[in-house]
């Protein structure tokens, strides 16, 4: 694992921006912009939730609700 593992906190800068909180590196911040790829991919995955076991259902429902901040 290259970056650094979570969980991360984000802090507000300002200006409507904000920041990850304590040491990144490179890798952390490919990974953050790869967020809304990822994201779009879970929720495409969910359209083949029949072919997925439940266990994987459940942690990207899960990992959804956490980047869209419902949890």
């Amino acid at each position: 694992m290259r970056y650094t593992p979570g969980p991360w906190k984000m802090v507000y800068v300002g200006g409507g921006d904000w920041d990850l909180q304590g040491p990144v590196t490179q890798e952390d911040w490919t990974l953050a912009a790869a967020a809304p790829d990822l994201l779009e991919a879970l929720e495409d995955m969910l359209g083949w939730q029949t072919l997925a076991p439940d266990d994987v259902v459940v942690a990207a429902r899960a990992a959804i609700a956490k980047a869209l901040g419902e949890i």
